[in-house]
């Protein structure tokens, strides 16, 4: 593609720019708007250069720009989905002259007349019998930004307004444009499966015989429905868009649905499995129609109603496995192997019966088809050998660690056989010394050996005891280790910094950057001040950010919006970079909410850290300004910032520090001993008073059977509440908080082996935090030890070495980095307890390190 790229652009007079994904064209005649009428071109990777070949003399006819998928390898990733949902299918954006669209768009379908190419759903065909799509776009990123600091892309109006920009999953116009290519265009005319234009109407009819209930899953690859047939009968209705996903010999997601028809069949009359009902083609999508196991599958019941035991009559794990393993050996008599066995495929009905589905991969009859889940699938299922019964063992396996663990196996690891050493390693820490039941028969289960997974299957069976594996030796705490993780990943985590600042050279391709607190570079970088060896790129990262910070209007808060930034910018100008000018004073528009995360105890608490910071009477006025609101109650409520908790959860967002009473309380306590103001004072004495009774609750519930690890979180548990308990022993002498925190540290700590992530905000990091608030405050060696178990847990809950480990984001399966939820917020921990000194940070607390 490069090549003929260039050669294209010395012959035309235009530029070229390359990125890892497209390679695009710039003609330095036209000035690209804003936003506007693009047209995209669809291919598949076996016919890009032959497109390309079609439709070059075109675009060099035309003044406008273009990019193209830089290659056929890269089109095949971007028409899977994976990288994108909303790239499916674009193998080369056009962007015209609006009054040129028109003439292109046709010039372009005449040329590519008669190829077939995935559909690209978010757009409009411009003819049915070429793959050249349009539709009104954002040309150059333009953004607004929500309270969380993500930006989002948008168009503008004429009078203002915004509307989403990014592709969606079906054509839209918006009122403002007119179709160019249907102008007044008529309602769309229904048919069999959706319009003639490639639209989905709301309510319709599938296969003219299918009436569609409700949606399941809506995506490029193919949309999932559930709905009745004409007896009343309920189904699922599962789509294969054409070329999608397509592989190198040719063939795409809709052989995966032919396979599964294929196995469906092979099972007819297995109990535990959903019958087919009817196949069929609409252009060249393919559906594939199966009766209805219902929507409550494991993994959504594990997060309603808790996790499984051994023993009791709810949740009984013995009866799950025995469950899922009667399907399992009905599905291996018929001489199928699963080879996608895992939470979301196991489906629980109202009586407590299994039916597994999804057997797009499933090995039968000599045939199997490429995939894997990862952590689920036995390690060298990737490899594309011919699969065994013995390997839905180890799925059945897996997913019985998850029903009662709670946690995915590890995936962060590239290694897929390190992240199974790491799975058992998080076993046996999870419950030391069991060896008895199902929970003991799991470490054979994940056995590598297939004999040693079915004798494990044979105990299940027959109810035996079997005997027990050895348990994998751990990972233990030793200062040694301790130095070395805080080497290696401050190291990662300047790497981190760089990255974000090499940045995309054409700014006009990308997104503002990210520079609050919770996801962006002003919580890296005020961790890298804390580090010598790092505080350089910390300087440059400052520089960076102050030189970055997008005109787009950012909201005030502490971990989403400009407060974080401006004590990061702060820190840095008294640190490491005199010159960098201070930041714009930061108002308050409009309502708050009250909480740390978003709202004006988080605000205040940036400020008070400021004022220690600055000698500006400004951040105390803003402080005050922030207690008022609160004490005042003229604020709103946060309660869509997540969801609410189970009963019995130990999760409490109200009381928690991120969203909740005890943020709000901390930081009214801290304005009221640095001003003395005692309306704040009193105030914050109520809500402890209020909160010491919510706190005995969480506590016992912490213990109890349908406990969460979220419960013992510093944004929506104990952890947050901890540190703020603490803060009220030390200021008012009172012991009965100071109780409080040490019981609730422990509850947090009992629980911490189930925790899922190791970040601050939702994970260990956070955990950690509360025990070494304690630690320091107490000099009680029993918290530093509880701190330091939480390390080890980290530890075997990341990919990599024990000494240089790579710790997961908050989905698992990458590297993070950002303070909230990645390594430079794990790495604020580790140094803390490293040197068992410094306040917290982002509180009103914190001072600059020495």
């Amino acid at each position: 593609m490069l090549d003929s790229l260039t050669r294209f652009a010395e012959s035309n007079s235009r530029e070229i720019y390359e990125d890892d994904t497209w390679i695009s064209v710039h003609d330095p005649r036209f000035e690209i708007p804003n936003q506007g009428w693009k047209l995209h071109v669809s291919a598949r990777p076996g016919t890009l250069a032959d497109t390309l070949d079609r439709v070059l003399p075109l675009l060099a006819a035309a003044t406008c720009d273009f990019k193209v998928a830089s290659s056929p390898k890269m089109l095949a990733e971007l028409n899977s989905g994976d990288l994108d949902a909303g790239a499916v299918g674009k193998a080369i954006t056009v962007y015209p002259p609006q009054d040129a669209i028109v003439q292109l768009g046709h010039a372009l379908a005449d040329a590519l007349k008669g190829l077939a190419a995935p559909r690209i759903v978010s757009d409009r065909r411009v003819r049915h019998d070429a793959p050249v799509y349009y539709r009104y776009a954002p040309f150059a990123p333009q953004y607004r930004v929500d309270d969380n600091g993500d930006f989002e892309l948008v168009l503008i109006g004429p009078d203002g307004e915004h509307l989403p920009g990014a592709a969606g999953p079906e054509y839209t116009c918006p009122p403002w444009a007119e179709d160019p290519f249907r102008p007044a265009a008529p309602t769309p005319v229904q048919t069999e499966t959706g319009t003639a234009s490639g639209e989905e109407p709301p309510a319709r009819l599938i296969g003219n015989r299918y009436r569609v209930t409700s949606g399941v899953v809506r995506g490029p690859r193919g949309n999932v429905y559930r709905g009745t047939d004409a007896t009343g009968r309920q189904v699922v209705v599962k789509e294969a868009r054409a070329y999608v996903g397509e592989q190198a010999e040719g063939w795409d997601l809709r052989m995966y649905l032919r396979n599964e028809l294929r196995i469906l069949r092979a099972l007819d009359g297995v109990e535990g499995v959903p019958v087919p009902v009817d196949h069929f083609r609409h252009g060249e999508d393919e559906f594939l129609v199966m009766t209805d196991a219902g929507s409550l599958d494991l993994n959504r019941y594990v997060g309603e109603q808790g996790l499984f035991t051994d023993g009791g009559a709810e949740r009984n794990l013995a009866t799950l496995a025995n469950g899922v393993l009667d399907v399992l050996d009905a599905v291996h008599a018929r001489g199928v192997v699963v080879r996608d066995l895992s939470p979301k495929n196991v489906v629980l009905g109202e009586d407590g019966r299994c039916t597994l589905i999804d057997f797009g991969n499933s090995r039968y009859d000599g045939l199997q088809l490429p995939g894997w889940t990862r952590g689920y699938s036995v390690p060298d299922q990737q490899t594309g050998r011919p699969s065994e019964p013995a390997d839905d063992y180890f799925s059945l396996g897996a997913t019985l660690f998850f029903a009662v663990a709670g946690m995915n196996p590890i995936m962060i690891d590239p290694d897929p056989f390190r992240n199974l050493e790491l799975t058992l390693l998080c076993l046996a820490r999870r419950f030391p010394g069991v060896t008895t039941g199902i929970r003991g028969l799991l470490p054979r289960l994940l056995s590598l050996d297939p004999e040693e997974r079915a004798d494990a299957v044979a105990d299940i069976r027959t109810g035996r005891q079997g005997r027990p594996s050895p348990a994998p030796s751990g990972v233990r705490f030793t200062g040694d280790l301790l130095s070395r993780v805080l080497d290696h990943t401050t190291r990662q985590c300047v790497r981190f910094a760089e990255g974000l600042m090499d940045g995309p050279a054409d700014a006009r391709r990308s997104s503002p950057p990210v520079t609050n607190v919770y996801g962006g570079s002003a919580g890296v970088g005020m961790e890298l001040l804390h580090h010598p060896e790092a505080k350089a790129v910390a300087a440059d990262l400052a520089r960076w950010t102050a030189r970055v910070m997008p005109p787009t209007k950012l909201p005030p808060a502490l971990y989403f919006g400009r407060t974080g930034t401006a004590l990061f910018l702060a820190a840095a100008r008294l640190t490491a970079v005199p010159e960098l000018e201070a930041q714009q004073p930061i108002t308050l528009d409009g309502r708050q909410r009250a909480d740390q995360a978003h709202g004006v105890a988080g605000i205040g608490s940036g400020h008070l850290a400021l004022a220690a910071l600055e000698q500006d009477p400004r951040h105390l006025q803003m402080a005050a300004e922030c207690a008022r609101l609160l004490v005042a109650g003229d604020v709103t409520d946060s309660e869509d910032a997540v969801a609410p908790a189970q009963p019995g959860s130990g999760v409490s967002v109200e009381a928690g520090y991120a969203h909740g009473a005890s943020g709000c309380a901390d930081f009214l306590l801290s304005y009221h001993e640095v001003t003395g103001d005692q309306e704040a004072g009193q105030a914050a004495r109520e809500r402890f008073e209020s909160l010491a009774t919510e706190a005995e609750t969480m506590i016992s519930d912490l213990a109890g059977p349908d406990a969460r690890p979220m419960g013992a979180s510093w944004c929506q548990g104990l952890s947050g509440m901890v540190s703020a308990f603490a803060h009220a022993a030390r200021a008012y002498g009172d012991e009965r908080y100071l109780n409080l925190a040490e019981r609730g540290a422990r509850a947090g700590l009992a629980i911490a082996p189930q925790a899922w992530v190791v970040s601050q905000c939702c994970g260990l990091a956070g955990i950690g935090e509360a025990l070494i608030d304690l630690g320091m405050m107490t000099g009680d060696d029993v918290h530093w030890r509880g701190a330091e178990e939480v390390a080890e847990l980290m530890l075997i809950r990341s990919g990599g070495t024990p000494s240089a480990p790579l710790f997961p984001g908050n989905d698992l399966t990458e590297a993070g980095f950002t303070w909230s939820t990645g390594a430079s917020g794990v790495l604020s921990f580790l140094r803390r307890l490293d040197r068992r000194s410094g306040a917290r940070m982002w509180t009103a607390g914190w001072r600059l390190p020495g």
